[in-house]
């Protein structure tokens, strides 16, 4: 199998690209539609946005959203309506 970069919908990134340390606040995100738009935002452009605001490009081929938190399902749902809605098709990367 050929490696497939993957993305974290649900997390916060620092601006050298790596993750907010989850013991820093804001670190993991919780609010669907928010979740969601960087969702199609990845799909469409390959951009995430920083905890700074600035733009981190990725080439990121595979969406992580983790389950350990609340709004899992939640936010699973509007990502997946986000992505359809968007005309963005959803399958496994092999």
């Amino acid at each position: 199998y050929a490696v497939v970069r993957e993305a974290y919908a649900d997390r916060a990134y620092l601006p050298n690209g790596l993750l907010v340390p989850r013991s820093a606040p804001g670190a993991v995100l919780h609010d669907p539609a928010d979740i969601a738009g960087r969702a199609v935002r990845l799909a469409r452009a390959g951009e995430l946005l920083a905890i700074d605001g600035s733009v981190i490009r990725t080439a990121s081929r595979s969406l992580c959203i983790h389950g350990d938190t609340a709004e899992a399902v939640a936010i699973a749902r509007a990502v997946r309506q986000a992505l359809e809605d968007a005309g963005i098709g959803i399958a496994s990367p092999y």
